[in-house]
């Protein structure tokens, strides 16, 4: 058993990011066997295991994100004005297409978005608490994120570049966070008004 635990423990470790896992592998295997004998003797091996697998796999999925976000792929796809356009555009859509789908009324579409966000074509269900909260909060970082490539000045005289596909898509997303904030500021003026409250 001691042999299997320590193997899977080892097996484990070989998904950490290879420089972290040759700096401070052997470290973290010494370290899990000594805690694994001292539990075995005390008890409490068993629940030990569990915590400590889920910690590392955490660990694991928490040194990948922070190579992404040091490393220069997440800076490339951030001052590529197309790619932060793409993915500004992909950002926008938990909230854009139930917006345009319903203010353009697009018949055989409405019934089942309605079915799908609300409990019975009025009262809001679960999904839509999420999507629609999640989608009026990733408008603004998606028009940031947008606006990146703008942002940052190239060249030797540090000039800013403004990218088509960018305006473009900054503006349309501007719009898009007019329409909702602003409906949905109106709406709460409405409701304390005491006028209409849905």
């Amino acid at each position: 058993m001691r042999s299997r635990v320590h193997s899977l423990y080892k097996k484990l470790l070989t998904f950490y990011p290879r420089g972290f896992r040759e700096q401070l592998g052997e470290s973290m295997q010494q370290t899990f066997n000594d805690l694994y004998m001292e539990r075995k003797t005390k008890g409490g091996w068993f629940s030990f295991m569990l915590w400590t697998f889920a910690e590392t796999a955490v660990g694991i999925l928490t040194e990948h994100v922070l190579q992404l976000t040091k490393g220069a792929a997440m800076k490339n796809i951030l001052a590529n004005p197309k790619s932060a356009a793409l993915i500004s555009f992909i950002l926008c859509l938990p909230l854009a297409l139930p917006f345009i789908i319903l203010m353009v009324d697009v018949k055989p579409l409405v019934e089942p978005l309605k079915n799908l966000l609300t409990v019975d074509g009025q009262q809001i269900n679960t999904l839509g608490r999420i999507v629609f909260p999640g989608g009026l909060l990733l408008l603004p970082a998606a028009f940031i994120l947008n606006l990146q490539p703008i942002l940052v000045r190239v060249g030797p005289d540090q000039k800013r570049a403004f990218h088509t596909v960018n305006l473009i898509a900054g503006t349309a997303i501007l719009l898009l966070i007019t329409f909702t904030w602003g409906a949905l500021l109106v709406e709460e003026i409405y409701c304390l008004q005491g006028i209409r409250c849905d």
